[in-house]
């Protein structure tokens, strides 16, 4: 399944799904709802995962159905994963916003320290899909 547009790297029903987008060239992370610390794990490991098997660059988080993410599992993910996912190549990191406001302000808040990344948030995949399109500077 490595060489298809669509390789799936997690999927937990009710928690989210990450996947390689072939035709945008881009790690796809669609949540679906609540994960807890393990499972928070497992998703961020399948973005690095993608990023490293495909050398991509851009990662769309669709996190409209996101809940509250446990403070200890964000604190880790600012250790481990952002040193991670930039060394595996990542550049741009489009997010379209929780609709829970908590989880949004807590995502903006962390990822608002991420200065070697280019971070946008958006109301729409569709947005953040065009947003993720543009070529780099």
């Amino acid at each position: 399944m490595a060489g298809s547009d669509r390789t799936v790297y997690f999927e937990r029903p009710g928690v989210a799904r990450v996947t390689w987008d072939g035709p945008r060239r881009s790690v796809l992370v669609e949540w679906a709802g609540a994960a807890d610390s393990a499972e928070f794990t497992a998703i961020l490991d399948a973005e690095v995962r993608a990023l490293n098997e495909h050398r991509g660059a851009r990662l769309l988080a669709d996190c409209r159905r996101q809940g509250v993410l446990d403070a200890s599992a964000q604190d880790r993910a600012d250790r481990e994963w952002l040193p991670q996912a930039l060394a595996a190549g990542l550049k741009r990191f489009a997010v379209v916003l929780p609709t829970a406001r908590l989880a949004a302000v807590n995502l903006e808040d962390r990822l608002g320290r991420a200065s070697a990344l280019e971070v946008c948030y958006f109301a729409t995949v569709n947005e953040a899909r065009t947003w993720l399109a543009e070529p780099f500077e």
